[in-house]
């Protein structure tokens, strides 16, 4: 219950990796918001936390990307709650139609609804809820937040045909940075939270599969939206309070290899025999 009396926003939390994060903030303690374009699965995810016994939580339909939706869900977050604690940053376009493309054929509209969505939409939801964070410490309502936003190893490395992704998740890398030394004056914490293949409902553990798993992935297993759910309540708890403008790795060991462990060599199982 590190989150008991805290109230979070999880943006695209119908489902899958986000859906998972909310439920891990619920199970804390937390009250959140499901902010979701998808108002049946959202309304569904609501449901979900409230029968695990968890905390408190509300659906409320939202496109990032739209400034007045927005501003609503803040404001039914605060209608509902009457505080914000904590951001998660976790709304995106990954695989959508025209973005699996070489970049050589990447058209302006598909370019346009990336930017909008990652980039511009973590600009709106991250600006309002700071705003909100900053008035609650001068009105003696606590003290600063958490803001995490939702990376991807394609933010600092690159996926073949997803330049436009990899595009938005470094951007959303930098704007991390800058927003941590910007509002680290109030105590409030921003950091980036980077999956690797996780298994969710539209992607049995990423691009690869998990029959590759082992070929790729140190630990040998895809992540869950647990695993990445435990560590977004990590960060946005006491326990990270000194911790901002950083980047938290939970992929298994693949971004710390140069080449996949089954480029590199076959384990000879009977070595535990041998030590």
């Amino acid at each position: 219950m590190r989150l008991k009396g805290k109230v979070a926003v999880v943006t695209g939390a119908a489902q899958g990796i986000g859906a998972g994060i909310a439920l891990r903030l619920a199970q804390e303690g937390a009250a959140v918001v499901i902010a979701d374009i998808d108002e049946g699965k959202a309304a569904r995810s609501a449901t979900e936390i409230a029968g695990y016994g968890a905390g408190a939580a509300i659906p409320v339909v939202c496109d990032v990307s739209n400034a007045e939706q927005v501003d609503a869900l803040f404001r039914q977050a605060l209608e509902n709650f009457g505080r914000v604690d904590i951001l998660v940053n976790n709304a995106a376009l990954v695989h959508h139609p025209g973005s699996n493309v070489h970049f050589l054929e990447v058209t302006d509209e598909t370019w346009q609804r990336a930017l909008a969505i990652n980039l511009t939409g973590l600009f709106y939801c991250s600006q309002r809820a700071a705003r909100i964070m900053v008035r609650q410490t001068a009105a003696g309502m606590g003290t600063g937040g958490a803001i995490i936003n939702i990376g991807s190893g394609g933010g600092s490395r690159a996926h073949r045909q997803l330049m436009v992704y990899d595009t938005t998740k470094g951007g959303l890398e930098a704007a991390t940075r800058s927003m941590a030394l910007d509002l680290a004056p109030w105590k409030i914490r921003v950091n980036t939270l980077v999956p690797g293949n996780t298994e969710v409902e539209h992607s049995r553990g990423g691009a690869i599969g998990p029959e590759f798993a082992e070929a790729t992935i140190p630990l040998g297993y895809p992540a869950t939206p647990a695993d990445i759910g435990a560590a977004a309540a990590f960060l946005a708890s006491d326990d990270a309070a000194y911790i901002t403008g950083q980047r938290l790795i939970v992929d298994g060991g693949m971004d710390a290899q140069l080449r996949s462990p089954g480029v590199d060599t076959k384990i000879d199982p009977a070595i535990a025999d041998r030590i």
